[in-house]
């Protein structure tokens, strides 16, 4: 009864009447729920985490029409009677999308070259977006500090003191996990590449597919700016690894189609900024969990990543730049 009293205040910003609303799947942080309208329209209608800071909004809704300008299958925000994106009520903040159809494609190095694919063309026209500069309250994916601070911690270094108090021996080996690989990353020139608008989220269930056909790209809450080769790694990491034939079809795709080609430093940067991703995706959980009180999964998966993943990919490093080398068509 909460949802649908929630989701009839909200959808009243778009003068839609009451309908049932249907919680949908997916998404670690924002909800979303499916809304059939009575003109036969069908919607996503998205409630905003409270962490997600209202003024970092209108950059994603600006490259959402942006992209549907220029044809993408992506889900532009619909504006109420007033023209606004966003409506906030009692409950919170919320924007309207159109449903996209399609399905997530089978986990075959087939779709896995078509998704490096696809993210290389969208990527060439990305550069043409007049970007008002870094989305706010974002920073590369080596910048931990940024994230943490939606839950009040002043640095990530204050969230590893937190740890420390609640699990000293997974706290010490996050650290240490940081500490190296903010050394690979200088060494390997991760500073000097420019920052250019990335998806940031080009994997798992956000690119729909039908038959051959992408019909869908979902969730672009996370686009920002940084180099281009940390929103490949992101997707090479969680759609990919540790599958080696996959991560060479996905390489593959991408730098069949990159423009301009991707060079042998930034291929060989790639495992480094996995390993980053993986540090991104184990600081954020632990900061929400520590302040927030959210799901015991995010507890979990942070155990998951200090004990398994982030060991995995740190062992790794030499044979993922070979394998990356290799779907890129360059010599190890």
């Amino acid at each position: 009864m909460g949802d649908q009293l929630a989701t009839a205040r909200a959808l009243a910003g778009w003068a839609i009447p009451p309908v049932t609303a249907v919680r949908l799947g997916g998404g670690g942080v924002n909800e979303h729920w499916r809304i059939d309208t009575p003109d036969g329209e069908r919607r996503v209608l998205r409630r905003y985490h409270l962490r997600h800071a209202a003024h970092a909004i209108p950059y994603e809704h600006a490259l959402l029409d942006f992209l549907a300008g220029r044809s993408w299958p992506v889900a532009a925000p619909l504006r109420t009677p007033a023209g606004e994106t966003v409506v906030e009520t009692p409950d919170g903040r919320w924007a309207l999308f159109p449903f996209l159809e399609g399905a997530p494609p089978p986990s075959e190095p087939l779709f896995q070259q078509r998704k490096g694919a696809v993210l290389a063309l969208l990527h060439a026209d990305l550069a043409e977006w007049d970007s008002p500069g870094q989305r706010p309250t974002f920073g590369r994916v080596s910048d931990l500090d940024l994230p943490v601070r939606a839950d009040g911690f002043p640095s990530f270094g204050a969230v590893i003191d937190w740890f420390g108090g609640v699990d000293p021996a997974r706290a010490a080996a996050l650290a240490g996990f940081r500490e190296r690989n903010l050394a690979d990353l200088e060494r390997l020139g991760y500073d000097e590449l420019p920052d250019v608008v990335i998806y940031n989220e080009c994997l798992s269930d956000n690119v729909l597919f039908e038959h051959d056909d992408v019909t869908g790209l979902l969730d672009f809450d996370l686009a920002h700016e940084d180099a281009r080769v940390a929103d490949v790694a992101r997707s090479l990491l969680f759609d990919c690894w540790p599958r080696g034939w996959h991560l060479h079809s996905w390489m593959a795709g991408y730098a069949t189609h990159a423009r301009p080609r991707l060079r042998a430093k930034e291929i060989d940067l790639l495992p480094a900024l996995m390993l980053a991703n993986e540090l991104w995706n184990t600081a954020v959980p632990l900061s929400i969990s520590a302040k927030r009180g959210d799901p015991g999964w995010m507890r979990e998966s942070v155990r998951e990543s200090i004990d398994e993943r982030l060991p995995a990919i740190e062992a790794a490093q030499a044979e993922l730049r070979q394998v990356l080398r290799g779907g890129a068509g360059l010599p190890n």
